[in-house]
């Protein structure tokens, strides 16, 4: 099978996959694959990949830095090397067709320099995997439901328990949707189509705007906002712990007067607080963890992410932060001081600061989001990696039950087509979406209006919202100008936790599709 680029993927059999583009035929090598059958056993397939067609990134940090890495036609490149091992259900699907492909030699087998890492990630069993796959029809039946009320509803959103599963949200309800947003997996493409996508929701609104909000600790917003809270609950926040103070305004920096603005008794008082407008906006993207996403009161929400090879993400951090971050160093140089505690200084300091983006941008940072638990997340920019395992365990754990529906910046086609599937209203044509949904129900038998899922009879979507990919690429000047075994073996070692979740992630990913192939078919 070829994708439109002309790419080959997913045959089960093959042994090369070939591209032929700008730069001539290129050979990837599949070592071998399977597919996972549930029914017939419980025996998992391991799949090695030695290839590298990944999307690279288009990241921004909010404001503070420039994108890069798209060719001279506006077309974003695919870049990296893919794990070397990733015990996986499935491999292939389509690959992106405005993406370019680098033409690098294919990296040889690597040897770990100094031993074996740690392997983290635990697989689903046969019954968690049934589990999941039932979670996710959950999911899909929500939107065919939210959908199929909007179908036979005079009113616009305010009548629907999940707008956000429709092709047209509720003005006036907050906390609907968010996107957690992770550095250099295509975020910032994807918060450039939410953003589209709540344009077009002000023209079927009549002009009343759907707030929208953005928080990120790459910069100082998430601690800002953190002080802003604690301020008003006559707290301070120490190391990410909000403390009472006492009578002179003091933290009392004592767990006994400790408490998370996440517990449910302060639901309402975080609500009717607003900080940094958290309570109001109806749309959210956190480029921060769960802990902080919890402060703000919104953990109940249906949430979307990305999620990217670690090795891939943290070379194209490298690159996007070459000169302002890593001052033209070699990348196993910067892995080697922030491992060592000197990325900072010669004084050896190993824990680095949640808004230190240069440095912990290349610790596992990925699983860091997923954190939830204050205990955690401060020891995960800690390169002792005293808690590695809980923190994989919690992170793989959110991965599976916190996010409604992910993404995998490797296959970015299917993850957006699939998300636009769960959240109609992020559709890349609501005109067109509304006759596609309306033959698929009808065919399912099932009862649908005329009133077009709540679209005004007079819109028409004549400019829709496609993902779009438009940041200037460059390549390295200096530095790190290709990646060699030694620092693939290093980007790993400060990434492991990234590495299972990764591995979970394309086991999710790969159940989410079987599954929505149900919804699809009208079988579900």
């Amino acid at each position: 099978m070829k994708s439109s680029s002309g790419v080959a993927v997913g045959d089960n059999n093959a042994n090369s996959l070939t591209y032929d583009g700008d730069g001539g035929n290129k050979d990837y090598y599949a070592d071998k694959a399977g597919w996972f059958d549930e029914d017939a056993s419980a025996e998992k397939y391991e799949l090695e990949i030695n290839d590298y067609v990944s999307l690279e990134g288009d990241d921004l940090v909010l404001d503070l830095l420039e994108g890069e890495n798209v060719n001279d036609d506006g077309e974003e490149i695919f870049e990296g090397y893919l794990d070397d091992e990733i015990k996986n259900d499935e491999v292939g699907g389509e690959v992106d067709s405005d993406m370019d492909y680098d033409d690098q030699e294919l990296p040889p087998e690597i040897i770990a320099p100094e031993g074996e890492l740690p392997d983290y990630f635990v697989p689903l069993t046969p019954v968690e995997r049934k589990e999941l796959k039932d979670k996710l029809r959950s999911t899909l039946r929500a939107t065919k439901s939210a959908l199929l009320i909007s179908a036979n509803s005079d009113s616009i959103g305010s009548s629907n328990p999940s707008p956000q599963r429709t092709l047209v949200l509720d003005s006036n309800r907050p906390k609907q949707f968010m996107h957690m947003h992770h550095m250099k997996t295509g975020g910032t493409s994807l918060d450039g189509l939410i953003r589209c996508a709540l344009q077009r929701q002000k023209d079927l609104h009549g002009g009343t705007e759907i707030k929208y909000n953005s928080m990120s600790e790459c910069g100082s917003m998430v601690k800002t906002c953190m002080d802003k809270l604690a301020g008003n609950l006559n707290a301070k926040v120490v190391d990410n712990v909000f403390y009472q103070n006492d009578a002179q305004g003091q933290p009392q920096v004592d767990m006994k007067f400790s408490f998370d603005p996440a517990d449910e008794a302060f639901d309402s008082t975080i609500d009717d607080l607003n900080v940094c407008s958290t309570s109001e906006a109806k749309v959210m993207s956190y480029c921060a963890s769960l802990h902080a996403v919890r402060t703000f009161g919104w953990k109940g929400v249906d949430k979307i992410t990305m999620i990217r090879n670690p090795v891939d993400r943290a070379w194209s951090m490298y690159r996007f932060t070459l000169d302002r971050c890593y001052k033209c160093q070699e990348l196993k140089d910067v892995l080697r001081k922030i491992e060592n505690g000197t990325f900072k200084g010669e004084e050896a300091n190993f824990v680095y600061s949640p808004n230190d983006s240069c440095s912990v941008q290349m610790i596992g940072h990925q699983a860091t989001n997923l954190l939830s638990s204050i205990d955690l997340y401060n020891a995960a920019n800690d390169v002792r990696f005293p808690m590695e395992k809980q923190i994989v365990e919690e992170a793989v754990r959110n991965l599976r039950e916190e996010i409604t529906w992910i993404g995998l910046t490797d296959r970015m086609d299917e993850s957006i087509r699939a998300i636009r599937d769960v959240f109609p209203f992020l559709a890349e044509n609501i005109s067109e979406t509304v006759t596609a949904l309306q033959d698929l129900f009808r065919k399912s038998g099932e009862q649908v209006g005329d009133n077009r899922f709540s679209v005004p009879e007079e819109y028409n979507d004549n400019k829709g919202c496609p993902m779009s990919h438009s940041n200037e690429g460059k390549e390295p000047h200096c530095g790190t100008k290709e990646l060699d075994d030694e620092t693939i073996y290093w980007i790993k070692k400060l990434n492991n936790r990234d590495v299972a979740v990764y591995k979970a992630a394309v086991e999710r990913f790969t159940l989410q599709m079987e599954v929505l192939g149900e919804y699809r078919s009208g079988t579900l």
